[in-house]
């Protein structure tokens, strides 16, 4: 199954790869390319719109600049509003500036001209009916018009239509004004205004049969011109002024979007182009050829599977049969035969087999003689409690002839014996250790002709304690051996409960003591060696010190165990050990 899987790993992965890292960087290239399209399409739609936003322009420049109409203008200016024959004079200027303004305007888109003068009197292209002129003068934008020279233009933008009879038919305009340099009057207004269809002719053109969109929009994505009359005066929510290319969801579809900018002012033009119609066709062609490759991968690797399966199966008989013997079967064999190496493996393991199961039998044969072995050694030796009743024998019969000093001495030994043999538990009742250092006491008098006096004080509370077994023999027998002096040693075992939780022991010796010196070397020894080193003593009745002593009881109750050393030189030394009643389990 490991070979199987590995081998799907090992042409899958690749395959998955490819056909990730192709889409990848596919798509990439594919969007670039599509944006690099828009771009064309939008560069194409901003000369058809700058050729509009010229005319504009050259109908503004002629107005401003051209001698005949600046006369006319002049002339306009000047007629008095009260005088009795006005509107004949009004009347035949019009005629005069149409006539004038026909020999452009006949050859330009058509635009709706609006001059104002300061005395009211007005020329428009546009019957006064469908519109009042001097209205323009309430529109907020039109105050900003004095603050421009007479060379700067205000874009005014799309806007609803305000001529009345074609609101049905155009309801949008596109509207440019500024001011007219005059030397004989105070300033004068030009408004020009273009049908917003015109623009929206204009997309239709390269709109084609794809699902793209076209918008005019400000900077601020305020849109001014679409196919959609409806969203003319909204607004796109997206940065239009972005000059790079960006994926966006328009209608709840992923388009391409992609911005251009305008001549004459900050507008921009803006293409929205579906993800799907821009490069979705081409990753299907991408993906469908890594599918077909993909299916022929899976043909190859279904051949491939069925011929490692064909080569592994004496390794699967190989795996049943290893299974079999794990289950204690030994006599399972692998059915193989042929000279290739998995039948040299079977015939081998099969050998192994049979090598295993002739050790066996050895192995067991070996066994028994030894269990045999052992239990006629065992049946030899002597019985240690054999020995203590051989000792207690002895001592009845000592005392039995009146020798009871012999009889104690050999009952001290017994207990003391049995004491260190029997270790079934290691905690004992602090009277029971007592009692061990009382047989140890009585023997070190007799062995080494001590005169060492026991003077024990332990309260009825603490004789109940459970502490570790042989701790304080250690102490006593380091009292004996370097306490003694001239007079005679007498050491005082004093014990109590401080409190339910501590036990106070204090071993005391009249022994000649030691200097401050010296202490302090005893300290440093005991308290901050290495828990880990275990110094033996020759002198130990057991192999443990007072400094071992320090360390086992640490390790049986941490820090809560605490053990100090006083000595004076002449007068003896002291132990103070503070054991928890509770130790940790």
């Amino acid at each position: 199954m490991r070979l199987i899987i590995s081998v799907i790993l090992c042409i899958l992965f690749p395959w998955v790869s490819t056909y990730i890292v192709s889409n990848y960087f596919t798509k990439d290239v594919l969007e670039r390319r599509a944006a690099t399209q828009s771009e064309d399409d939008l560069r194409m739609l901003e000369l058809g719109i700058k050729n509009m936003l010229d005319d504009i322009m050259y109908t503004s420049n002629y107005i401003q600049f051209d001698s005949n109409m600046s006369q006319l203008l002049k002339t306009h200016k000047l007629i008095d509003a009260d005088s009795t024959n006005v509107k004949q004079k009004i009347a035949l200027n019009y005629i005069h500036i149409s006539n004038e303004l026909s020999g452009i305007t006949d050859l330009l888109m058509p635009l709706y001209i609006t001059i104002m003068f300061k005395n009211d009197l007005y020329y428009t292209n546009y019957s006064p009916i469908d519109f009042n002129p001097l209205e323009f003068k309430e529109k907020p934008w039109f105050k900003k018009l004095d603050n421009l020279s007479f060379y700067q233009t205000y874009w005014l933008g799309a806007h609803p239509t305000y001529i009345k009879s074609e609101r049905d038919t155009y309801p949008y305009l596109i509207t440019i004004g500024r001011r007219i340099q005059s030397a004989y009057s105070s300033n004068s207004y030009l408004i020009i205004s273009l049908k917003e269809n015109e623009i929206k002719k204009l997309f239709s053109q390269y709109q084609s049969e794809k699902r793209v969109k076209f918008y005019l929009t400000n900077k601020d994505g305020d849109i001014y011109s679409s196919l959609n009359t409806d969203e003319v005066g909204t607004t796109l929510p997206y940065d239009v002024a972005n000059n790079d290319y960006q994926i966006v969801d328009y209608e709840e579809e992923k388009h391409l979007l992609v911005s251009y900018p305008v001549s004459y002012s900050d507008w921009r033009l803006v293409s929205l182009v579906p993800y799907k119609d821009t490069i979705g066709s081409i990753n299907m062609v991408t993906r469908t050829t890594i599918l077909i490759q993909g299916g022929f991968l899976v043909l190859f690797l279904i051949g491939l599977i069925m011929l490692v399966r064909e080569f592994t199966k004496p390794i699967t008989r190989l795996h049943q049969v290893t299974k079999a013997i794990k289950q204690g079967d030994l006599t399972a064999r692998i059915p193989l035969s042929g000279s290739n190496d998995v039948a040299q493996l079977g015939q081998s393991f099969n050998h192994m087999l049979d090598t295993i199961e002739e050790m066996i039998e050895q192995i067991k044969v070996k066994e028994e003689a030894k269990r045999n072995a052992e239990l006629e050694m065992l049946q030899a030796q002597i019985n240690p409690h054999f020995l203590f009743n051989v000792l207690n024998a002895i001592r009845l019969k000592i005392k039995m002839d009146g020798n009871a000093g012999s009889a104690s001495l050999i009952y001290s030994l017994s207990a003391l014996l049995r004491m260190t043999i029997n270790r079934n538990n290691a905690f004992i009742s602090l009277e029971e250790e007592v009692t061990i250092v009382k047989h140890y006491v009585d023997l070190m008098n007799f062995r080494h002709q001590h005169d060492v006096e026991l003077e024990i004080d332990v309260s009825d509370t603490a004789s109940s304690i459970e502490v570790p077994r042989f701790f304080l023999q250690p102490v006593i027998e380091n009292a004996i051996i370097h306490g003694k002096n001239n007079r005679k040693v007498t050491i005082r075992i004093m014990a109590n409960e401080q409190s339910k939780n501590q036990l106070e022991l204090i071993v005391t010796d009249n022994g000649k003591g030691m200097d401050a010196a010296t202490l302090e070397r005893l300290q440093e020894k005991v308290f901050k060696s290495n828990s880990n080193t275990f110094i033996k003593s020759n002198q130990s009745f057991n192999g443990i010190g007072v400094q071992n002593v320090y360390q086992r009881m640490k390790l049986i109750y941490g820090e809560e165990f605490q053990m100090t050393i006083d000595s004076i030189e002449g007068e003896g030394t002291t132990l103070t050990l503070h054991i928890p009643v509770d130790r940790g389990e």
